[in-house]
């Protein structure tokens, strides 16, 4: 008897344990992956810049949370929760004129956005919001950030963008390669002519609020002499455009390096002697690049560089990683970096232009 009574307990506590289980509503993560980026700029009604940025997702209901990080003024944070970036790239360059670039990194189940404006965010107005999916435009659910051009006239330099004694000083801006020319190309195809781009237009930017005046041999990929040129013409063009301007100062021209080791690492500044100014300028810039990167200091040396070589006016190339070594090439391939060596190139103008004075 007392065996039958044990048997009926357990049947009916497994029974119970049934409809317990059952009884518990269902907590699964909605997941989500990002599988649509996108950003354009445009105008409001009241002829305001705007840039406009994008990230889709396979489904809707997305939680995310908006955040400002006091000690640093120029980022704007969110954070997608049970979200993994999928097929999209951890960084991106944006229009570099209201927004610089933006990181994606995976925390846990989360994962957080990081978007660089070009000022800090109390002179950014700023939206962010879902749209649903559009299937007419081919667009699915997405989360949609907004920012707006600096309340001021014109940008203006802050915090670790802030220079000393640039003002009135024009300086000439190269950026390596370009159009049919791609450059070395890196173990994971990051190609030179890009990452010369990106850190120019960045230097560009910050030398110009801060009263600098700039010229850039090209600003998109394009060759600067045209398709099918010599190596020649094309490199008497970029010392052509510093010629039709005979205000300029300096010369500055960005460069991957690349060898067949792919050990070759560091950092490294050129210049050709036409005399102490230009030495003077590749040694300040290579300080602060190898200062803000921590890349191996390969120092300045004299080169007969064409672009420097025949250049009127103080002179120097940056050669400024191995696009070649993987570590170094996804260095060169990250936004943030790319950034990083923009503003050491610029404090290097700077103080190339306070030890000459005026």
């Amino acid at each position: 008897m007392k065996k039958i009574w044990c048997r009926l307990l357990i049947v009916i506590c497994c029974i119970m344990g049934f409809i317990g289980l059952g009884s518990v509503p269902a907590q699964a993560a909605v997941n989500h992956t990002l599988n649509y980026f996108h950003y354009n700029t445009f105008k409001d009604d009241d002829g305001r810049n705007w840039v406009r940025i994008e990230m889709g997702m396979n489904k809707g209901e997305l939680e995310y949370e908006v955040s400002e990080n006091p000690d640093r003024p120029y980022h704007l944070i969110l954070t997608l929760k049970n979200t993994n970036r999928g097929d999209v790239k951890k960084n991106i360059g944006l229009d570099r004129k209201i927004a610089r670039y933006m990181t994606l990194k995976n925390d846990h189940r989360d994962m957080v956005v990081t978007l660089a404006v070009t000022d800090s965010l109390s002179d950014h107005e700023y939206k962010v919001y879902t749209a649903e999916a559009d299937r007419k435009a081919k667009k699915p659910y997405r989360l949609v950030i907004e920012v707006a051009a600096d309340k001021g006239a014109q940008h203006k330099a802050l915090g670790d963008e802030s220079l000393e004694g640039v003002e009135g000083f024009t300086v000439v801006v190269d950026a390596g390669h370009g159009g049919s020319d791609t450059g070395a190309i890196g173990p994971s195809y990051v190609r030179e002519k890009d990452v010369t781009l990106n850190i120019a237009l960045d230097v560009a930017r910050i030398l110009e609020a801060n009263g600098v005046n700039v010229v850039m041999t090209r600003t998109t990929d394009v060759d600067v002499y045209g398709p099918n040129a010599t190596d020649k013409q094309e490199l008497q063009a970029r010392v052509n455009v510093s010629r039709r301007h005979p205000e300029a100062d300096i010369f500055v021209s960005i460069h991957c390096n690349a060898f067949t080791n792919s050990s070759a690492r560091g950092t490294g500044t050129y210049y050709y002697a036409h005399g102490y100014r230009d030495s003077l300028l590749a040694q300040q810039i290579q300080d602060e690049m190898v200062a803000a990167t921590g890349l191996r200091d390969r120092g300045i040396n004299q080169a007969r560089f064409y672009v420097l070589r025949n250049s009127w006016i103080p002179a120097t190339l940056v050669e400024t990683a191995f696009i070649s070594n993987p570590y170094e090439e996804n260095m060169l391939a990250s936004a943030e970096m790319q950034h990083t060596m923009a503003l050491a190139i610029c404090k290097g103008i700077s103080n190339y232009f306070q030890s000459i004075g005026r």
